[in-house]
């Protein structure tokens, strides 16, 4: 299980009994949104942000960090996301993952901008834009 808050990404593996921050290799502590991989317990996405009241991506370059080991290490996933001016936020219910394999991963901002990746995160689609605020973004599977 993992958490994101103001203070940096946990994970615990014995029922909340005790929590291992995680947040080495990320470019800061602070974030809302953090989405486990519905296959892959050492898999989880996050999306850091500059504290305080502006509360964007570092630089200004869009990021989903993934971490394939527990959080020992992150890598940030930028192919198909912009990496200049992107100063926009993601909520705490605004990433998600969906239970196909590979796992599709799915993100809404507080400027209206939905993106989605269908392999992992390894690569990113911007579905939607010019919507309101996203504030929650939840994925379903249909055979």
């Amino acid at each position: 299980m993992y958490l994101q808050g103001h203070w940096g990404p946990y994970r615990t593996d014995d029922d909340a009994a005790s929590w291992v921050d995680i947040t080495e290799g990320l470019p800061s502590e602070f974030g809302l949104a953090m989405a486990a991989h519905p296959g892959d317990a050492d898999m989880a996405y996050t999306w850091p942000l500059i504290g305080g009241e502006m509360r964007t991506p570092p630089g200004g370059a869009m990021k989903v960090w993934r971490t394939a080991d527990a959080g020992k290490t992150w890598q940030g996933m930028t192919k198909g996301l912009p990496q200049e001016e992107a100063w926009m936020g993601v909520y705490r219910q605004g990433l998600c993952t969906d239970a196909l394999d590979p796992a599709g991963v799915y993100f809404g901002t507080n400027t209206g901008h939905l993106y989605a990746s269908r392999d992992d995160g390894d690569s990113w689609t911007l579905v939607r834009h010019l919507l309101p605020p996203i504030l929650s973004v939840s994925a379903a599977t249909l055979d």
